[in-house]
Formats: C-alpha cells, sequence, structure tokens
C-alpha cells in the first residue's frame, strides 16, 4: 500500500509481507540522496534493544519503539489496510536479527487518532494524507506482556517545537535514525548523524535520513543531556522523481508527547 501527502506525494515507509533483501535499485539510491549511508546496529545493547518490528493482522510490517514497560510508538498510517480499513495490530518483536529475535508478544491494545483516519482520501493507486491531518500520523501501542521491564525503554522529547529546534540546532542538526527497511531483510539498520532540515507548525520535520518501506514509525535519536531520546518518528519519504522537490518527513515529538503520556497512563 502507498500512502502520500497531497501536493509532493509524498510515501509511507511501511511494506507488506512478503519482504526479500535485493541489490538497491536506482530510484531507492536516489532516495537516498545519492549514496547509503546506513549501518548494520544492534538488536542487543541501548537503545537498539528497545527498538522492534511491529506487524498488523494485515501482515503490514513497520518500526516501533518502547516508550514505557508494556507501550511502543509507531506512526498511524501503519495500521490503515490497503483498502483504508483499519487494520489491527498482530504482534511487536524485539531482538530481532534476521530469523531470529528474542521476544514476540501480542499486541492488546492500538490509538490511531481519528483525525488522521477521517482525514485520509483513498484513491485507486494508494491512501494520501492531506497535510491538514499529517501532524496526526502517529499511533501507540499497548503490549500483552510489559518487555521494557526486561528490555528497558526511552525517553521521549518533552519540550516544545521552539525547545527542539534551539536542541537541533546545539547538535548541529544531527541526529540517529534507526529502523527495520525491506532491503535489510530482519536486521536493523541506522543512519548515524543524518541531518534534520525544517521543522513545520504542525510538529512535522524535515531529515535527509535514509529510509525505505519498513521504517514508518522508527524513531529519530538524539543525546540530550547524556540521554538517548526520541525526537521524532519517521512517517514519510518523496517519490523518486520528487526527491528534488523535499526532503523525507518525519513527526516530531512535541505533536504526540501530551497524547502519549495520556496513554500511558490510561488502562
Amino acid at each position: 500500500m502507498k500512502l502520500r501527502l497531497l501536493g509532493l506525494a509524498l510515501v509511507s515507509c511501511l511494506i507488506s509481507l512478503p519482504s526479500f533483501a535485493h541489490k538497491l535499485t536506482h530510484e531507492e539510491l536516489t532516495l537516498f540522496f545519492g549514496k547509503d549511508n546506513r549501518v548494520p546496529v544492534g538488536p542487543q545493547g541501548m537503545p537498539w534493544q528497545t527498538i522492534g518490528r511491529l506487524q498488523t493482522v494485515g501482515g503490514l510490517q513497520c518500526t516501533a519503539t518502547l516508550v514505557a514497560p508494556n507501550v511502543a510508538i509507531t506512526a498511524g498510517h501503519c495500521f490503515v489496510g490497503a483498502h483504508g480499513q483499519l487494520d489491527p495490530g498482530q504482534d511487536f518483536t524485539l531482538g530481532l536479527n534476521g530469523d531470529k529475535f528474542s521476544k514476540r508478544v501480542a499486541i492488546s491494545k492500538v490509538w490511531v487518532s481519528r483525525r488522521l483516519l477521517n482525514g485520509l482520501i483513498h484513491r485507486r493507486d494508494g491512501v494520501y494524507v492531506p497535510e491538514s491531518v499529517a501532524g496526526y500520523d502517529f499511533a501507540f501501542i499497548r503490549l500483552a506482556e510489559p518487555l521494557g521491564n526486561g528490555a528497558g525503554y526511552l525517553p521521549v522529547f518533552s519540550g516544545s517545537r521552539a525547545d527542539l529546534v534551539s536542541t537541533l540546532a546545539k547538535n548541529g542538526k544531527r541526529m540517529i535514525h534507526v529502523g527495520y527497511p525491506e532491503d535489510a531483510q530482519g536486521v536493523m539498520m541506522a543512519h548515524k548523524n543524518c541531518l534534520a532540515t525544517e521543522m513545520h507548525s504542525d510538529g512535522r520535520l524535515g531529515h535527509r535520513c535514509d529510509t525505505l518501506p519498513g521504517d514508518s514509525g522508527s524513531p529519530m535519536l538524539a543525546s540530550i543531556n547524556g540521554k538517548t531520546t526520541i525526537i521524532a518518528i519517521q512517517s514519510s519519504a518523496p517519490n523518486a522523481r520528487d526527491r528534488y522537490r523535499a526532503d523525507n518527513m518525519s513527526l516530531s515529538a512535541p505533536a504526540f508527547y501530551t497524547a502519549l503520556q495520556r496513554f500511558i497512563l490510561s488502562k
């Protein structure tokens, strides 16, 4: 399934099973700004062991990160099926490395913004997201077991958009992107020291980190006061033909932090 932002045709980074490792195409290299800067990491050790892959009942796959003992965060469009229907979460896997993993648990609850779901535009060639609801492309999942008690979990940036812009400036606008892209066949990949570009008024954060389908919902990380912190989650990227018009797009933590805290505290 393709998910796009009207105007620039930004495509979501989720995949349907099965996926297989392959040599990067010219189109993918274009999406990578001409060079693949990713390296394999983890899945053991912090912060890698908090990052996993989720799968829906319909077979869609995205990346998600533990932010509480039994809560993980990802992108909202990860739970939208090919025909626009809600696709329930099935399971969340930690320690995934090829065909091996350390933990896999059921997803007991998914929260997705109704504003996102109601604002989607469904067309023959995919599901489109107008900019009016792009700032709601986040989802929270509750796990049947508290994996975070053993694996740990990452803090989420709690400041304002202005605070985040200031923090990124102090870091030279550099951050780390980590996810499970389609071409790595179950291997976690990171683009370290990638560039954040523009903060939008709705909380979207442009960037030039290398992403592919499968990376939807994956974390953008920064070191803040000595702690690896989630500052954004991956949302979408332009088609290769539109690469010159737009950078990749994530959703910054200020856009979802308050809603996340409510979800964590709820039962």
